[in-house]
């Protein structure tokens, strides 16, 4: 008898960038749940409210509380029995943090045990679960008409190409540039300059290289997104200046350089981006901000959704907005460099030949 809902603090409230659907499932916390963020001053004091109240065991590792980070089928199984019949049973509500985005086979297996037979990774029960729960916030979506408006993009005739160069993992372990580590860069940023400047330029050249692979992708706009605004900025629109082009001539007197190859592939396909005057935030690094500075990665994540076909490398977030949509039409082109072995990717994906 357990009813889900879903509060979540930082770095604002979800419902500054989701809402529910008309005819949807209302899944927003009430707000006068005292101890819950209510008459808090801070999103801090809000925060620390809610973490006071009881909670399921979690296997994401929290260094703040000294998580351990459980493993995932064990978590299933003790958190369910801690509500039912345990300690928590008698809780008016409880909070769990569960990340289980890697653990698809074992959720499936979990189903099938229960007698379920319609899956939910991989098929279109994934977005219309997600589009009963959430639409973007009005707010958000003014923003997403506006860049439809000014590119030309219409649902199902774009591709996107998606790059996430501030990843640790798009790099060697421990990697650095100019004494700043890759790993901090999600927080910090880094300067858009020198080899990291080259790198990155490298990724996106191979990312549109592999989504032009994709069937009728030629004639169509590929709207290019990135974790770097000075990245989508320099491939979108310097790119494309004669002005920025002569006050740099060096970069391009290279026949094989990075920026010799995506200037040839700007001038080859429609490649369009949003202004980034807004930068796409990292939600969970990126913390102390006004709502609207995260609008960006919200605007960004529903354009991937309604793509017909998705590039994607590093991270998931372009993958999660093919999750969305179901499209089959997408590409891989680039791998973790370092960590555990990767879990596979099963949507149908193929891996970038060139």
């Amino acid at each position: 008898n357990r009813v889900l809902l879903i509060k979540w603090i930082k770095p604002q409230p979800l419902e500054e960038f989701l809402v529910p659907p008309d005819f949807g499932i209302d899944w927003r916390f009430p707000t006068d749940a005292e101890g819950w963020g209510t008459g808090c001053r801070t999103l801090n004091e809000c925060a620390s409210q809610v973490r006071a109240q009881p909670k399921m065991p979690s296997n994401v590792v929290n260094r703040n509380e000294g998580s351990l980070g459980q493993s995932f089928e064990s978590l299933i199984d003790e958190s369910i029995k801690l509500v039912t019949e345990g300690e928590l049973k008698e809780s008016r509500a409880v909070t769990f943090t569960i990340l289980g985005h890697l653990e698809e086979d074992f959720l499936e297996n979990r189903l099938r045990a229960s007698g379920e037979t319609d899956m939910i990774h991989n098929t279109p029960t994934f977005g219309h679960i997600f589009r009963t729960f959430f639409k973007p916030h009005p707010n958000v979506q003014a923003q997403i008409d506006t860049v439809n408006g000014e590119m030309g993009l219409v649902t199902g005739k774009y591709t996107i190409a998606h790059c996430r160069v501030r990843h640790p993992k798009a790099y060697k372990h421990g990697e650095s540039f100019n004494g700043q580590y890759i790993s901090n860069a999600d927080k910090t940023g880094l300067p858009f300059e020198g080899i990291y400047k080259d790198l990155s330029v490298g990724i996106a050249n191979r990312a549109i290289q592999c989504a032009a692979t994709l069937p009728n992708v030629q004639n169509d706009p590929i709207y290019f997104m990135s974790d770097s605004s000075d990245l989508v900025q320099y491939l979108a629109f310097n790119l494309t200046d004669p002005d920025y082009i002569s006050k740099h001539p060096n970069w391009f007197q290279e026949e094989k350089s990075a920026n010799v190859t995506a200037k040839e592939l700007v001038s080859r396909f429609k490649v369009v981006a949003r202004d980034q005057s807004i930068q796409n935030a990292h939600i969970d690094k990126n913390k102390g901000r006004p709502a609207e500075a995260y609008y960006a990665t919200f605007v960004d994540l529903f354009i991937g959704i309604n793509a017909r076909c998705v590039s994607f490398g590093i991270g998931y977030y372009a993958l999660f907005a093919a999750k969305i949509s179901g499209t089959k039409c997408k590409i891989r082109y680039a791998k973790e460099t370092w960590g555990e072995i990767e879990h596979e990717i099963k949507q149908e994906t193929v891996m970038c030949a060139l």
